[in-house]
């Protein structure tokens, strides 16, 4: 994950979790979505079966890196649910450290 990325420095500005660490993210802050938009000008599937993205869900943190600016991100794998929690999509992504928190079960993931 970090190959391109050369790290001279004593204090690293870099950090990969191994074993990865259980957290919680929190889809409103990790994903930002557009919203919010009137309930009642979207239609019943897409409430119904659409990804909620509004919720804290377990994931796994596999790295941390530090960014320019001083504020760090991590590399977190979890599920976004549909809202019917029938579906839902996996994905493994850099986020920024305040949607993330400690705890979290990866195995409630299905």
């Amino acid at each position: 994950m970090f190959e391109y990325w050369s790290d001279e420095f004593s204090a690293s500005l870099r950090r990969v979790i191994d074993p990865p660490a259980p957290v919680l993210v929190d889809l409103s802050v990790a994903l930002a979505p557009q919203g919010p938009f009137r309930r009642d000008q979207v239609s019943l599937r897409i409430k119904r079966a659409g990804l909620d993205c509004t919720i804290k869900v377990p994931g796994l943190l596999y790295a941390w890196a530090q960014c320019a600016d001083n504020s760090w991100i991590g590399l977190v794998g979890f599920a976004i649910p549909t809202a019917n929690g029938r579906g839902r999509i996996e994905t493994r992504q850099w986020t920024v450290a305040t949607a993330l928190s400690r705890g979290g079960d990866p195995s409630l993931r299905g």
